[in-house]
């Protein structure tokens, strides 16, 4: 079977994945300028209507999910080469240009270094979209990655802990410094709410969105409040719960930004000891 060689600076769903990391490793070294930088190429480049978004979904639609029906995973197989022949290449290589050019500017070369944990996942539908728009006649390489890619489909995907993701390139100080900055902030692991809140500060490209996102975290947390204070019975304690109450009200949900995003981080995990504390 002939080989194909791989592009992995063309590669959306491995530059995308690369993006995400360096916005991560902004924020634990502390770094709002490196934050800026990926969060402004995410968002200039991966608008919704462009090729490279319609792109960037295709590789998520096939190398995230777990699906758990081969009949299933053989349809989504089906839309997507339908999918990815629908896309206009001309264009798609002329949005991926400007993607290289800014992120060569911004980063420079060793950007394309930068690890990533599914990066045979994206290297193989890479190929397999390449032969799907070209009409490729190797026949044989075609069913090989349309079986590939089935396998990644159906392959059963894990959520790991803050402390597990860890990219190949990472030394141990690396590690070590971000997983203590992460502690000492936020507790010994990252909630699924935090989690999910981080993920919205860096994926979302609708501020109304966002805005909702944030307007839950603060009246939930008004409401368990509202519920620690009835069951609370020191009158200390019950004393500091209005003024916080107060305070909450008045916080802004409307701004995107790093000290708006801690302050929420921070009531996640507040919220998190009220649950304990109410229950307990």
């Amino acid at each position: 079977m002939t080989k194909r060689s791989h592009n992995k600076k063309r590669n959306v769903g491995i530059i995308y994945e690369q993006l995400i990391l360096t916005v991560s490793k902004g924020i634990v070294k502390n770094n709002p300028k490196l934050v800026k930088e990926a969060k402004k190429i995410i968002k200039k480049h991966f608008v919704p209507g462009s090729e490279l978004y319609k792109e960037h979904k295709l590789f998520q639609a096939l190398v995230k999910p777990y699906i758990d029906n081969d009949s299933l995973a053989t349809s989504i197989l089906g839309e997507a080469k339908k999918a990815s022949r629908s896309h206009d290449q001309y264009r798609l290589e002329r949005e991926k240009s400007r993607l290289i050019r800014d992120i060569n500017i911004a980063f420079g070369k060793n950007f394309y270094n930068t690890r990533i944990k599914e990066y045979k996942e994206f290297a193989t539908v890479q190929t397999l979209m390449n032969d799907w728009r070209e009409n490729s006649t190797n026949i044989q390489r075609i069913v090989e990655f349309e079986q590939k890619v089935h396998n990644i489909l159906t392959a059963e995907k894990t959520v790991k802990t803050l402390s597990e993701q860890k990219s190949a390139d990472a030394s141990n100080l690396v590690v070590k410094i971000m997983t203590e900055k992460f502690n000492e902030k936020y507790g010994k692991k990252l909630t699924e709410q935090q989690s999910n809140l981080i993920k919205n500060y860096v994926m979302s490209d609708k501020k109304i969105s966002f805005e909702s996102t944030l307007n839950s975290i603060k009246e939930s947390c008004i409401r368990d409040l509202n519920r620690y204070s009835l069951k609370c019975d020191s009158s200390v304690v019950k004393n500091k719960i209005d003024p916080v109450i107060a305070e909450l009200k008045h916080l802004d949900t409307t701004q995107m930004n790093d000290e708006n995003f801690s302050k929420f981080m921070t009531l996640c995990h507040l919220q998190e000891e009220l649950k304990e504390r109410t229950n307990g």
